[in-house]
């Protein structure tokens, strides 16, 4: 057996080129790690650009393709159905263009075209002008009734004009 040495201020022997070979290796892995996540930071830069671009490019076409449908009708059916609105509404709306008078103001027109309906809500100056009107609609050809629902005046105007509520219903173009 070897004789066992109790010295513990002996210096050990060390060989430094044992050392300085891990650090040297160790700085070769982390330059090769550092490397690797600049290049997968690069192929992430490029993928995301290149999501950008596709999305895009198809947010582009997808714009172009919804233009399209919106210029034209989807189908014949559609087109078919908006020019039958479109004829059935014209008459009557040139009907309350040649009964309007200078005295009475259109505040509301809402259209029905299927029921045949326009609700239509008016001021006028007196209820004398709101009643002539009633009666040049009730006069004029294509429509069927014209009925007062509501009128009343306006107090807190200081020219008190009279608000009206009218109903009125068309005859169908056939």
């Amino acid at each position: 057996m070897k004789p066992m040495q109790l010295d513990f201020h002996q210096s050990t022997r060390s060989t430094p080129w044992l050392g300085l070979a891990l650090v040297v290796a160790a700085v070769i892995a982390l330059l090769w790690v550092m490397t690797r996540l600049d290049i997968s930071d690069q192929a992430r830069q490029q993928l995301n650009t290149r999501e950008d671009e596709i999305s895009w490019q198809r947010r582009r076409l997808d714009e172009a393709h919804s233009k399209e449908q919106k210029e034209a009708p989807t189908n014949a059916k559609v087109l078919a159905a908006q020019q039958a609105q479109q004829q059935a509404i014209g008459p009557v709306l040139a009907a309350l263009e040649q009964t309007w008078l200078p005295t009475i103001a259109y505040t509301r027109i809402e259209l029905a075209s299927t029921e045949h309906l326009i609700k239509l809500d008016l001021e006028a100056k007196t209820l004398a002008d709101a009643l002539a009107l009633v009666d040049r609609l009730g006069s004029t050809r294509g429509v069927k009734t014209v009925s007062l629902s509501r009128h009343n005046m306006r107090v807190s105007d200081p020219f008190r004009p009279v608000q009206v509520n009218l109903d009125i219903s068309w005859e169908p173009r056939k």
